[in-house]
């Protein structure tokens, strides 16, 4: 149940904007942006109109990937239905941005993301750069952020994705930029595989969602895809990258091959390799994952 006593402001885009342009220049606000039915999937910090622009941004008409999938498809969906996103200013602050970035990590804390069971659509699980922890503060924080590969943002990048799927062992995305020079060509698995997985169906998922596809029959599911970083949760010091080029890995691909979820479709390179998916693959795919998995995300 969400608590609405004590935020500083809950209404529609209209009055969420008159509310937030008589705020004083540069003070900084953390915010929740709900369904109709006032059930939180996004938590978020910003000043100005930072607030209202993620609708903006799911509605404009560009690639999926562009933003974070999972945000973008709840926003479509409502709006789609004729329904009205309910704007929430949690907490207002002043200039600095610290006490901010805090409050928006419990947000996500306490709603929890999607892939934490959850109700958010978030990515990353809060606090932007961490650059105003004491190093010993920040180094345990990071330990704790699975999928944060330090040092790496092209791996967080993908890893933070993929883990907003669902949870796996390991992941069967690579950034292809590192990946390239051991990429072979997909081919069925010799192991003896005979019970499809979690793992995956996520694989073919992954793909579908980032290229802004749907499961069906005759889809084409790329190999290569690509996704971009959501940069106000940014969970490194090193900035993000515009977008990140993965691709799934040479195991991944073996495997979805023998287990019979896929049909390869040939390519000069491995990199421009692709899947087919018929009536019948997709109906498996739906079945492994969930149909209310795959109507959540606006995939089927």
């Amino acid at each position: 149940m969400f608590e609405t006593t004590s935020v500083a402001f809950q209404g529609n885009r209209q009055s969420a904007k008159e509310f937030l342009r008589v705020l004083p220049d540069g003070v900084f606000y953390t915010y929740l942006l709900m369904t109709p039915d006032r059930l939180p999937f996004y938590a978020g910090k910003g000043k100005g109109l930072r607030l209202l622009n993620h609708e903006t941004e799911a509605l404009r008409a560009t690639a999926i990937y562009k933003s974070n999938p999972f945000k973008c498809n709840t926003i479509r969906k409502i709006v789609n239905a004729g329904n009205e996103i309910i704007y929430c200013v949690d907490r207002i602050f002043g200039d600095d941005e610290t006490d901010c970035l805090r409050r928006e990590e419990e947000l996500i804390s306490l709603y929890k993301r999607r892939c934490d069971g959850g109700v958010l659509t978030n990515l990353a699980p809060g606090l932007g750069s961490q650059s105003s922890r004491d190093p010993l503060s920040a180094e345990r924080h990071s330990a704790t952020l699975a999928g944060v590969v330090q040092g790496n943002p092209e791996r967080t990048t993908l890893n933070l994705f993929l883990q907003s799927l669902g949870t796996v062992s390991s992941v069967p995305i690579k950034p292809l930029r590192e990946y390239r020079s051991r990429l072979v060509g997909a081919y069925p698995s010799p192991k003896p595989l005979k019970t499809a997985t979690l793992r995956n169906g996520l694989t073919i998922v992954a793909s579908i969602l980032a290229s802004g596809l749907k499961v069906r029959a005759g889809v084409i599911v790329p190999r290569k895809f690509s996704i971009a970083p959501e940069l106000e949760n940014w969970p490194l010091e090193l900035p993000p990258p515009e977008s990140v080029e993965g691709i799934i890995e040479n195991g991944a691909a073996s495997d979805i091959l023998k287990l019979g979820l896929v049909t390869l479709v040939s390519a000069d390179t491995p990199e421009n390799e692709a899947f087919s998916m018929d009536a019948i693959q997709a109906r498996r795919l739906e079945d492994l994952v969930g149909r209310s998995y795959l109507i959540e995300w606006d995939l089927l």
